[in-house]
């Protein structure tokens, strides 16, 4: 089943943030709305540039080298959007200007693509039944907070990718980094041995069963504070419903989790940049209660 992608209803909202960088001392420049688009010229557009030279990665600190918009079996630099320009070597983001030039706090130049899974199960009171409101049931969502984000605000469960196939793999990058908390050594996590230990009396079966039962949400550009003119986010987003006994049973929280919540959508959470947007499509596609219905898509 191939993954459906929405257009974002403006070329950035999130993207434009001013203070997203602040605590480098990086302010962007504002920009007029009718001035995001590339093709439109903007003679005196000199935005400030910022790379964080300690961000965990092997890529280069100039781009110049980089063959964008390919493949070269290291990294995918293809946007899951559509080819992007590129200026005298730098990548242009693919949505237009964001008033901020390098690559930010992003480990590539370009794309940086994210797999991201969108844990869910239906909400039971006290008695185990299913609520409803307006004849709709109501769904809870996996939400975590990670040790090494500055953010304030619970998101979902998202990893980086070079290469890889999110669809194939996707499983494991969640059971990697968010559920198992043993490892065998530094970076090697024991998944799938461990497994058994945390899902007693369900396995690996249950969930292996539940991933291949995802339903893919988006695939496409992201609309993320710390995008920048240079490096941008996209994500390759699914959807896969737990159901008992597999959705009554605790999660580990991974090394570098600090906080893991299953919180109900009766009304709007609180998450990081648009990923409401995020919550609103699988509500819909469960046939859920919508707390977000009446909001435009962005």
């Amino acid at each position: 089943m191939q993954a459906t992608t929405y257009r974002p209803a403006t070329a950035h909202k999130y993207a434009l943030t001013r203070d997203a960088y602040a605590n480098h001392g990086i302010v962007r420049v504002p920009i007029p709305s009718d001035c995001l688009d590339w093709d439109v010229q903007l003679d005196f557009y000199d935005p400030p540039e910022f790379t964080n030279e300690v961000c965990d990665t092997d890529e280069a600190i100039f781009p110049d080298k980089i063959k964008f918009n390919e493949d070269n079996d290291k990294v995918n630099r293809i946007s899951y959007y559509k080819p992007y320009k590129v200026d005298g070597g730098d990548p242009l983001n693919v949505r237009g200007r964001t008033g901020l030039k390098g690559r930010g706090t992003f480990p590539r130049w370009g794309p940086n693509h994210y797999a991201v899974t969108v844990v869910t199960r239906w909400y039971r009171a006290g008695t185990g039944k299913q609520v409803h409101i307006k004849t709709r049931p109501v769904v809870e969502v996996l939400l975590i907070k990670e040790t090494t984000l500055e953010d304030k605000f619970f998101h979902l469960p998202s990893v980086h990718i070079d290469l890889e196939d999110p669809h194939k793999i996707q499983n494991k990058l969640f059971l990697k980094k968010y559920v198992i908390a043993t490892h065998k050594k530094e970076g090697e996590y024991d998944s799938f041995n461990k497994l058994q230990e945390l899902f007693t009396n369900t396995g690996a079966t249950d969930l292996d069963k539940a991933f291949k039962s995802k339903t893919h949400l988006y695939r496409g550009y992201f609309d993320d504070i710390h995008n920048t003119d240079n490096a941008w986010m996209e994500v390759d987003v699914i959807n896969v419903h737990f159901e008992p006994p597999l959705a009554d049973k605790q999660l580990e929280l991974g090394p570098n989790i600090s906080e893991a919540s299953w919180q109900k959508l009766d009304s709007k959470v609180f998450v990081r940049n648009n990923e409401a947007w995020l919550l609103k499509r699988t509500c819909q596609t469960l046939k859920a209660y919508n707390p977000y219905s009446g909001e435009s898509l962005l």
